[in-house]
């Protein structure tokens, strides 16, 4: 690689490692809720800025099969339903969410679900983890049942903590795919936008204005490196290399939580 290609590298990485930790700042975000009921089809809780209460939170549900430790199905929903309790604790009726689900499509019967506020990029903690029985019905938050009618001035001073660990710091949940070197998923060329030879388990295609060349990012145990670009991969979207168009095509198009290795 030339002397000035390798510089505007070091740039781009530096500057993106600059952005990535203002993205994900010490203090503990202003929303505040939880998980407030589950059932057999759907789950229900609350999100607030006490800050600002006009500001709608986006909330995300992660559910794992008890004792697994990635999710298997991911939820979205905007904290905005209204609910007399939280009119009567809160003044102002207008954070509560609710959304479906489909519990039969989830293999297992034991569950923790998991809820965050996610605020330009950033996913804070909402509340403690909820256990789910879907057999019994079951409802469990810590040592004490999921109640929809539980005070929540206690809860608003639960501190909601940036995801970031030694593991890496979480970028969110991107949309991922597969691909391989072969002509029908565009490849065929042989090297990578990079110039590296691809390598499964090790090459991925990015964005390269949100991961630039040369970024690890960790998937779930496996740890990624930005080589590749697609004119499909915009956003948050990225492209996992296999070595064969069939592991490619039997990826399909997952939602996984990704986090920058620094």
């Amino acid at each position: 690689m030339k002397k000035n290609g390798l510089k505007q590298w070091m740039i781009a990485v530096l500057s993106f490692t600059a952005v990535a930790a203002a993205a994900f700042p010490a203090g503990a975000a202003p929303a505040r809720g939880k998980i407030t009921g589950v059932d057999s089809g759907r789950i229900a809780g609350w999100a607030w800025n006490p800050e600002d209460t006009n500001d709608v939170q986006q909330v995300e549900l992660h559910i794992f099969q008890s004792g697994g430790s990635e999710p298997v199905k991911y939820l979205h929903v905007a904290a905005e339903e209204y609910r007399e309790d939280l009119a009567a604790e809160l003044k102002d009726g207008w954070h509560g969410f609710s959304v479906k689900v489909d519990w039969s499509q989830l293999e297992g019967s034991d569950f923790k679900i998991r809820a965050y506020t996610v605020k330009d990029g950033k996913y804070y903690n909402l509340g403690e983890p909820v256990s789910y029985n879907k057999g019994s019905g079951t409802v469990k938050s810590g040592e004490k049942a999921a109640d929809t009618k539980k005070t929540t001035a206690s809860a608003t001073k639960e501190a909601a903590e940036p995801q970031t660990s030694s593991a890496g710091t979480s970028l969110g949940t991107f949309s991922i795919s597969g691909y391989c070197n072969c002509d029908k998923c565009g490849g065929g060329g042989g090297l990578t936008y990079s110039g590296a030879v691809p390598q499964a388990n090790h090459t991925i295609a990015a964005d390269l204005t949100v991961l630039p060349l040369g970024s690890k990012v960790r998937i779930g145990n496996t740890v990624y490196t930005v080589e590749d670009k697609g004119s499909a991969v915009q956003g948050k979207k990225l492209d996992i290399y296999y070595d064969s168009h069939e592991k490619a095509i039997s990826h399909g198009r997952t939602w996984q939580e990704v986090f920058l290795i620094h």
